[in-house]
């Protein structure tokens, strides 16, 4: 999914690299946040407290598919970036992409 952002955030202008490098920083903050749980797992782990392992599934499920979701709203927003001014293109979003 790392390579797949940074595909995007190649693809998308200058004008408009904040809302790749905002997709970044909330995919840093999930790693970040999935790291602590990990930690937090292992601690409980240690202290003989076992953990139950579909919830973990469940929660690193979530975790994946939020990630994806930001990317497919990513690549969205990239192709009404690059399609502005085109009068034959159909919009993923409605309302559009201008500032």
């Amino acid at each position: 999914m790392n390579k797949t952002l940074e595909e995007l955030q190649k693809r998308v202008k200058a004008e408009h690299k904040d809302v790749a490098k905002f997709a970044q920083h909330v995919f840093d903050e999930l790693d970040k946040k999935s790291e602590e749980h990990r930690l937090l797992v292992a601690a409980n782990a240690i202290a003989g407290i076992s953990p139950d392992g579909e919830l973990e599934k469940l929660y690193r499920d979530l975790s994946n598919e939020m990630k994806r979701t930001i990317i497919d709203v990513l690549k969205k927003t990239t192709q009404d970036f690059e399609h502005q001014g085109d009068k034959y293109w159909d919009k993923n979003f409605k309302d559009g992409v201008a500032e």
